[in-house]
């Protein structure tokens, strides 16, 4: 009996000590922040034989995702547990071929699982890196969701108040540096993640802003933006939280925020409008939701006649402002809520055409392959909703106060085209959107409107521009590889010889790009490494771009890129497109050694054609 007795209890401990050989977080937290692509990990298994993690994507329909071979989970002891394979373990999965192309299914979403080399089941903590490059898959912090601690919040932030009420300042032209600091909890250096800010133009200036500020190991970041007027801009940091704040020149302030799968707004803010920042950011959050773009898709569609389409807008318009009236946001806050619902109102019922073709593409009811499939809907979503004489006035109620360019609004809508009497009732406003349209034009155009201007404050962002133009002019004229307005009065017919005869006996490559095409960018980088390896070699790189690439960002730029820069008119560079029959940029050219072009390709084609293309060329 004693025997029988061990026996069984040696068995019970067999099993007890196999089961506990197995560990399984269900919904384990995350922080899975990768671009465009949404990853939820549903599950992770540490076995005996192997660790598996389970998730789910979600990405557009027909695309393409891809899975490196060398992918590996890393443990806080810094060990390496290799991929071994992408194979599904139930039918809902997905088999996933490793550094081979998966295409997205129409749902947008799949299932999948990859096996590892078995991680410690006693592990608490873990991350997966495809890699360290730009666009490689990285999961931070995986770890069982019960058992997840929060990350402290440091002495500084704890007890943080806020004002109880708050107010726009109107708008003043100005000079200041705006700073944002903001501190990362839960962060890894290794993470290499960025602060960036950007979603609006500078008062004076023809670009977009956007940059990026890299945190340092302990996770804190300052930004620091010239400005001319308090603006609303948008802030985040890669796959952790993002969403409007409100700057201003010679103030500061400070975002607490964390890693996390919930990390999806700041967790604290300290200093300018910081209660109004933070409301802004909640009800941002509130917006986010996919879904809420199908709900508008399916309410307008139910709308059978032009009336009825604008009666729903105005119905949703007067909804949304009730609704911020009745919340506990600052003044502030609610001032700005309202000016985004009153501008989003105003562009649906004006260019509802266009918001209905982007609504349709955005929630997957058209899918669009071509610009003559975009043209033929948006003509026909054009007669959706056409206005009345009566109905195209419209008096603002939001957007037309002191205040109130401090909302992106304001200047993504010229308020004089849309209301007859507008240069009656607040010059000012007018005038400072004549200076910012201004610069989305023409500099031929400005003398007019110059001479109509009456305000000595935006006269001298325009001045201060020219003369920055003309001290630049003199800067580049000095440099042999920069050739600014030095070709202006080459025909267009003839500007590709005037710049081939420049090199010749050389292999050239032309690269036709603009400082806010991403591609193109991304094609100078990619470049870089091939271009050192060339060195010496007889093969000229030459740049050109035209005036939509603002002067003194491009300047800026090509201090980074080696190689010959030209800056065309408009009708030059326009010439050269239509000779390489090309639609868009980047657009590539490599011409032999004796001055005949062998390639062309629109789109960056990788370092390895590039490099052979230019070797056949200077044989």
């Amino acid at each position: 009996m004693k025997k029988i007795l061990s026996t069984l209890l040696f068995a019970l401990i067999t099993i007890a000590a196999w089961a506990q050989k197995e560990v399984v977080w269900e919904n384990p937290s995350a922080f899975t922040g990768s671009g465009n692509v949404t990853f939820t990990i549903t599950k992770m298994e540490m076995k005996e034989t192997e660790t598996v993690m389970h998730f789910r994507v979600k990405f557009v329909p027909r695309y393409w995702i891809r899975f490196a071979k060398e992918s590996f989970l890393n443990t806080p002891d810094g060990k390496e547990y290799v991929v071994v394979s992408g194979k599904k373990t139930s039918e809902a999965e997905s088999d996933v071929e490793l550094d081979s192309l998966f295409w997205m299914p129409e749902s947008g979403q799949a299932d999948m699982a990859l096996h590892f080399k078995p991680v410690p089941t006693d592990t608490k903590e873990m991350d997966f890196i495809e890699g360290y490059d730009d666009g490689a898959f990285r999961f931070w912090n995986i770890c069982d969701a019960n058992t997840k601690k929060e990350p402290e919040w440091p002495a500084d932030w704890k007890n943080v108040k806020y004002a109880k009420n708050e107010t726009l300042p109107e708008a003043k032209i100005g000079k200041g540096v705006a700073r944002i600091h903001v501190k990362l909890l839960g962060y890894k250096p290794e993470m290499g993640l960025e602060l960036r800010v950007g979603g609006f133009r500078q008062l004076g200036e023809k670009e977009y802003y956007d940059k990026s500020f890299p945190l340092a190991d302990d996770g804190t970041a300052t930004a620091e933006i010239p400005l001319k007027l308090t603006r609303k801009v948008s802030i985040g940091v890669s796959g952790v939280a993002g969403g409007p704040i409100v700057i201003a020149p010679g103030q500061e302030i400070s975002l607490l925020m964390k890693i996390g799968e919930d990390s999806n707004r700041p967790l604290a803010m300290k200093g300018f409008l910081a209660k109004t920042n933070m409301d802004l950011n909640e009800e941002f959050v509130k917006l986010l939701p996919r879904d809420a773009s199908v709900r508008r898709y399916e309410a307008i569609s139910q709308c059978d006649t032009p009336e009825k389409r604008l009666a729903w807008l105005k119905d949703e318009f007067d909804k949304r402002l009730a609704e911020v009236k009745a919340s506990d946001y600052t003044t502030a806050a609610k001032d700005l809520l309202c000016m985004d619902a009153e501008g989003e109102f105003v562009e649906w019922s004006r260019f509802f055409g266009g918001n209905f073709t982007n609504l349709m593409m955005e929630t997957g009811k058209a899918m669009i392959t071509s610009q003559k499939d975009y043209s033929k809907l948006l003509r026909a979503n054009d007669s959706l909703l056409v206005l009345t004489e009566a109905e195209k006035t419209y008096t603002y109620q939001y957007l037309d106060k002191p205040t109130s360019p401090c909302s992106d609004r304001f200047w993504t809508l010229p308020l004089s085209q849309l209301d007859k009497d507008f240069s009656a009732r607040a010059p000012w406003l007018n005038e400072l959107q004549t200076v910012y349209f201004m610069f989305s034009t023409d500099e031929k155009d400005w003398d007019g409107l110059m001479a109509q201007m009456k305000y000595e404050d935006c006269k001298n962002v325009v001045t201060e521009y020219q003369k920055e133009q003309e001290r630049l002019l003199e800067e580049l004229a000095q440099k042999e590889s920069i050739f600014f307005k030095k070709f202006d009065d080459v025909k267009p017919e003839s500007i590709l010889q005037t710049i081939l005869d420049r090199y010749k006996g050389k292999a050239v490559l032309i690269d036709m790009w603009a400082t806010w095409c991403g591609p193109c960018r991304a094609g100078h980088k990619a470049m870089a490494p091939m271009k050192e390896q060339m060195n010496g070699q007889n093969v000229q790189f030459v740049y050109i771009t035209s005036p939509s690439s603002p002067v003194t960002t491009w300047q800026e730029m090509i201090k980074d890129i080696d190689g010959d820069h030209y800056y065309l008119t408009k009708e030059q560079f326009g010439y050269l497109l239509s000779k390489y029959e090309s639609g868009g940029i980047p657009t590539y050219a490599v011409y032999n050694t004796q001055g005949e072009q062998t390639y062309k390709v629109i789109g960056f084609p990788g370092n390895e054609e590039i490099r052979k293309q230019l070797d056949e060329a200077m044989k």
